[in-house]
């Protein structure tokens, strides 16, 4: 979903408009300061869309309201003085936000790999992760012979030894209590 926002005023009122389709609202929270306006709207489960901005000019909170429609969320904070705002955000705050940091990716990339490492996955995960290690860290027979016996056997069978996989057809070899049948059975 794509979320942006925009504002407008008039004389009276700065009005911030979130563009968000279907939002309920118990996915938004809205705190309106003298100073500052932060909104959050919940994307999903794992996505926020947040506005954490310092006002230009000063607002009256006890008086501005918001309302949540079918396509926006309308912030609309009443001005503390009827004076043109030439910007939404302060200027001083946005300098200091616009400041960038230098990032060491090889840093960043390290610390990732670290992290993934020392993550433990548990069940069907674990045994994933140890069949990628095992590929990746084969040698070329030893993903020749994992991809020959996996696709012969139909997903049944992985080996490692490409000795003994490499000059035969690998047998299905359905687990215990199960039986293999053929397409065409």
């Amino acid at each position: 979903m794509g979320i942006r926002h925009e504002w407008f005023q008039t004389e009276q009122y700065v009005t911030v408009t979130i563009f968000a389709k279907g939002v309920t609202a118990d996915q938004v929270e809205i705190n309106i300061e003298e100073k500052k306006l932060a909104a959050t709207v919940k994307v999903d489960a794992n996505t926020d869309y947040t506005i954490d901005i310092v006002l230009q000019h000063p607002v009256k909170p006890e008086t501005s309201d918001y309302k949540i429609l079918k396509t926006k969320v309308e912030i609309k904070l009443v001005k503390a003085t009827a004076v043109r705002w030439s910007s939404l955000e302060s200027k001083e705050d946005n300098e200091e936000r616009n400041v960038r940091t230098a990032v060491d990716w090889n840093k960043l990339e390290a610390q990732l790999k670290k992290e993934e490492e020392e993550e433990k996955p548990e069940g069907d995960a674990a045994l994933n992760q140890l069949f990628q290690k095992i590929y990746a860290d084969g040698s070329d027979e030893t993903k020749r012979a994992m991809i020959k016996s996996f696709q012969e056997s139909g997903g049944t069978v992985l080996s490692t030894n490409w000795s003994e996989i490499g000059n035969k057809k690998t047998e299905v070899k359905p687990p215990d209590g199960m039986e293999y049948k053929t397409w065409d059975q």
